[in-house]
């Protein structure tokens, strides 16, 4: 079920794509691994509880940041940061001598304080100053929990071999939700909220799978949307189009799409995608949430940045912005009261989520994936008794592959004109 629901959304994707490191440091490439882990993990909490499947994934508004999934866990690692910030914070641990930590071993070897060898003080030392100026940029502007720096087993064998079996260890991923580490009250119980997110739409990594390299991508994403979930087709691009949006450092990427393509000539083709993917330009390439767009051009460097830094510096350069426009426009759920404008991608998703059309062209992959066909004329009873299912059951997709493992399409595996 998991499976399907990755390749579904198709946000595994994000682990080939190639970004520039120098933006978040060296724990990028950790990073990608850790989202895609984190969004199994959300799909997986969703499948177990079993109820209104479909409109939860598109809608939820819980998520998991830079967690591991087991809330006891997560609960104890944070409470020990925190004890161990409590007992050194007031003393003068900054001036310690090597003998200083001797003083403090009972302490330390009942907390597991890693990295502390007392056969060797010096080496010690400095390992202790790094943790605590760490956990002291956690907890020193009032914060009340802080997230552990832990290796986390990845979610999933999936993730576990395209990470060669490492684990996934990288404090940036927080950063794609906007959050700062050394301003964030962690929530040790997960899945929970963040702001400016509604469902899988608008986890980072499904952004980050359906954006360009560099760039957000209105035409893919808005493509993505036609086709999985209103079951609408775009033809592919004719051979005699460039499909290239000009440059102009001094235009939104979405000023400079409207002028190519909505061109008599390639308007009715891209109606059918620009107004869904407009929605989604308020997250940037990597699924920030953003109201203003940075126009990364060097005529525009307000602030050059260095290239390295530590966990919590943020490394992008500064550059002038233009407003973000996330305004777009629904078209094709067949209902009246949800087809129309659009105010950004959280109003698309709860608009989606209410549509019989989405519902039932979900339920259509999900035939194609476990019969491992696409769907015949003959097979309109089985399509229809699913839908009759999920709907029966509160929502349930256990029901749904019931329904269609039990059905004649199932059990006699019937082939066109049968």
């Amino acid at each position: 079920k998991l499976r399907f629901f990755r390749e579904f959304f198709g946000y595994y994707k994000m682990l080939s794509i190639f970004k520039d490191n120098k933006r978040f440091g060296s724990h990028y490439d950790n990073a990608k691994g850790r989202l895609v882990a984190e969004a199994d993990r959300l799909v997986d909490y969703i499948l177990k509880q079993d109820s209104h499947v479909f409109e939860k994934l598109l809608t939820t508004e819980d998520f998991y940041v830079f967690h591991s999934g087991d809330n006891e866990a997560m609960t104890k690692s944070s409470e020990r940061i925190r004890k161990i910030y409590d007992y050194f914070k007031d003393l003068d641990w900054q001036n310690f001598k090597p003998a200083d930590l001797q003083k403090h071993r009972p302490f330390i070897e009942e907390v597991k304080l890693r990295g502390m060898r007392f056969n060797d003080l010096q080496r010690s030392l400095r390992t202790f100053n790094t943790i605590m100026t760490s956990f002291t940029a956690r907890f020193d502007k009032g914060q009340t929990a802080a997230a552990p720096f832990v290796s986390f087993p990845a979610h999933g064998a999936y993730n576990a071999s395209t990470r060669t079996g490492l684990q996934l260890r990288s404090p940036e991923v927080a950063r794609f939700f906007n959050i700062e580490l050394d301003h964030w009250d962690y929530p040790a119980i997960q899945p929970d909220q963040v702001p400016n997110r509604k469902g899988l739409l608008t986890h980072p990594a499904w952004l980050i799978a359906h954006a360009q390299n560099t760039a957000t991508d209105p035409v893919q994403r808005g493509k993505w949307v036609r086709e999985k979930l209103l079951a609408g087709t775009v033809p592919d691009i004719p051979i005699t189009v460039d499909a290239v949006i000009p440059e102009d450092h001094h235009k939104t990427l979405r000023a400079r799409l409207v002028a190519v393509t909505e061109k008599r000539e390639c308007w009715k083709c891209h109606q059918r995608m620009n107004p869904l993917g407009y929605a989604f330009e308020m997250y940037d390439d990597f699924g920030r949430f953003r109201t203003m767009e940075s126009l990364e051009h060097p005529d525009n460097l307000i602030q050059k940045n260095p290239e390295k830094g530590g966990v919590y510096e943020d490394l992008r350069d500064i550059y002038k912005t233009l407003p973000v426009n996330a305004q777009g426009s629904l078209e094709g759920t067949g209902d009246p009261r949800l087809d129309g404008k659009v105010e950004n991608a959280i109003d698309l998703a709860g608009r989606l989520a209410k549509s019989s059309r989405v519902r039932q062209s979900i339920i259509r992959y999900a035939f194609r994936y476990f019969m491992g066909r696409n769907e015949y004329l003959s097979d309109s009873k089985t399509l229809l008794d699913a839908d009759q299912a999920y709907l029966q059951s509160g929502g349930s997709f256990d029901a749904v592959i019931v329904s269609l493992l039990t059905s004649d399409s199932f059990i006699y595996r019937k082939e066109p004109g049968e």
